[in-house]
């Protein structure tokens, strides 16, 4: 009986892992998912943040915010994947984040992503794409891309069906400043 009390957490363990690992969900079929390739060599610094905060954590928090927002319950039991990759932008790497951006931006434009915001100037780049259904009027996919000189660059993709006037309050709640500043401004 002893050695049954010792190897049953290990036993619990293995059984909920494994139950894990079966509900991975393969996200490159979903509509507003976007592959940003390789980043690596953008993240070998020291200002890197990357976060991935997948289905099952964002229906948790979903859930735990039910009683006390439900605007934000809302907008997050419709999300499947939230992922951002930020990481220290320089003279050094200014070249190749633009191509990586500028080939994003056109995977995005030949596959029928709106782009509601272009910002150009100095030394600030910033496009923000949306992926949007034309049967039921409903946004499927959200990305970001960001240069900002000698200072930091981001690629953001939320993938679900998205609310544009609540987005900010998902950027507030897991402290994604890129999402802060979306409005509604769909232009086409």
């Amino acid at each position: 009986m002893k050695n049954l009390i010792k190897i049953f957490p290990v036993l619990l363990f293995f059984f909920c892992a494994g139950l894990t690992a079966q509900e991975k969900y393969d996200y490159s079929n979903d509509p507003g998912y976007v592959d940003f390739g390789d980043l690596a060599k953008f993240q070998d610094g020291s200002d890197v943040t990357e976060v991935l905060v997948e289905k099952n954590l964002l229906r948790m928090v979903a859930k735990a915010t039910l009683s006390s927002d439900t605007a934000l319950y809302d907008l997050l039991s419709g999300l499947k994947l939230v992922k951002v990759n930020s990481f220290k932008s320089d003279e050094k790497n200014k070249t190749d984040i633009f191509k990586k951006m500028e080939d994003i931006n056109k995977k995005l434009t030949s596959k029928n992503w709106d782009r509601i915001v272009h910002v150009r100037g100095g030394d600030e780049y910033t496009n923000v794409f949306i992926k949007s259904s034309e049967s039921d009027d409903n946004i499927y996919g959200l990305v970001v891309t960001t240069y900002q000189g000698n200072g930091e660059s981001s690629f953001v993709n939320i993938v679900g069906k998205i609310n544009l006037e609540s987005i900010g309050r998902l950027g507030a709640k897991f402290d994604i400043p890129e999402l802060d500043q979306i409005t509604k401004k769909k232009s086409k």
